[in-house]
C-alpha cells in the first residue's frame, strides 16, 4: 500500500473513531497504532486533525468531565485519575477540575450519592452503615474530609447510651425466648 493510500485510510479510521465522541490525543494514537498504521501516517493524521480542531484536549476534558459528573456522580479525585488515564497533561487536568467543580458542587454530588446508596441498605447496624457508605464514597472519588462530613450528617453516630440500650434489649429478648 502506498504512503498516500495509508495516510488516507488512517484519516478515515480516525474520523470514524471521532464520530462517536471527542477523544484525547493519546486515545487516538493508541487506536491508530492498534490498527497498525505506520508512524509517518499516524503523525500526518494527528497533525491534520489538530490543525482542523478535531482533536482539542481542553474541550475533550471538559466534555468528558461534565459527562462523568452528571451521569456517574464522581468526585474530584476519581475524575482526576480518569483524565490521567486518558493521557491528558497535568495543566489541562487542573484547569478542567477547577472549571467543572466551580460549576458543580462536589458536596451536593456526594450528598446525592450517599442518600441514594443509603436507600439500598437493609436493616444493618449504624456502624456498618457508616463504614459501607464511607467506602462507597471513597470509590466514587470523594476526599476523606468530604466523606466524613457527609457520613456524619446522614448517619448519626452511635452514642454509648444507644449501645447499652441495644445490648439490654438483646439480653431481654434472649431471656424471653429461653423462658418460652
Amino acid at each position: 500500500m502506498s504512503y498516500k493510500e495509508e495516510s488516507r485510510k488512517a484519516k478515515k479510521c480516525a474520523f470514524r473513531y471521532l464520530s462517536y465522541r471527542d477523544r484525547s490525543r493519546s486515545e487516538l494514537i493508541h487506536h491508530l497504532q492498534k490498527k497498525r498504521f505506520s508512524a509517518n501516517a499516524l503523525n500526518e493524521t494527528l497533525t491534520f486533525l489538530e490543525e482542523k480542531d478535531f482533536i482539542n484536549e481542553p474541550r475533550f476534558a471538559l466534555q468528558f468531565g461534565r459527562y462523568r459528573i452528571t451521569n456517574r456522580k464522581v468526585g474530584k479525585q476519581r475524575l482526576k485519575n480518569e483524565l490521567k488515564e486518558k493521557g491528558l497533561g497535568t495543566q489541562i487536568i487542573n484547569e478542567t477540575l477547577n472549571s467543572l467543580y466551580e460549576e458543580f458542587d462536589e458536596r451536593e454530588i456526594a450528598m446525592a450519592c450517599a442518600k441514594n446508596k443509603l436507600q439500598s441498605f437493609s436493616l444493618i447496624d449504624i456502624k456498618q452503615k457508616r463504614g459501607r457508605l464511607a467506602k462507597f464514597l471513597e470509590r466514587k472519588g470523594f476526599t476523606s474530609n468530604l466523606i466524613y462530613q457527609v457520613v456524619t450528617q446522614l448517619v448519626p453516630s452511635v452514642s454509648n447510651n444507644d449501645l447499652v440500650a441495644s445490648q439490654l434489649n438483646k439480653q431481654c429478648q434472649k431471656t424471653k425466648s429461653s423462658d418460652s
